[in-house]
């Protein structure tokens, strides 16, 4: 399997798995995370599909996830939400820029820039993330 194919859709799963979790103790904002939620679902999708198209086959996720700590208020919900967020943009950068195909290297532009616009609505402060040399913004 496609290393960072693998990391990014591993990185799926640990942010659908997030969001089962905070969603419930979330005050505000679980109309935000249930569209989230529904958008990490379409890109484990995405990358599965592309595994698949490469003639791998997707590994299944780990049986059970290491929260970076208790979840039972509204902020520590979304501190999980942000969490999760920003551990998904180094993966999503690494796929990113192991690309060729230029409609998937899009793709991961598009990951990336909303797993940091999500990160920072769950509360994390701006993280700055590298912006591979020589890629132009998509259109």
């Amino acid at each position: 399997m496609s290393e960072t194919l693998g990391a990014a859709l591993a990185g799926e799963y640990a942010a659908i798995y997030a969001y089962g979790r905070a969603g419930g103790r979330l005050r505000t904002g679980q109309d935000v995370a249930l569209a989230q939620l529904s958008r990490h679902r379409t890109d484990r999708d995405q990358l599965r599909a592309w595994l698949i198209a490469d003639g791998q086959q997707p590994e299944p996720p780990a049986p059970a996830y290491q929260l970076p700590g208790p979840v039972t208020t509204d902020t520590q919900a979304r501190a999980l939400l942000a969490t999760v967020q920003l551990r998904l943009i180094p993966v999503l950068v690494a796929l990113l820029t192991d690309q060729t195909d230029e409609a998937r290297r899009r793709w991961a532009v598009r990951a990336v820039r909303r797993a940091a616009t999500s990160a920072q609505g769950w509360g994390a402060t701006g993280q700055a993330f590298p912006w591979p040399e020589g890629l132009a913004p998509p259109v």
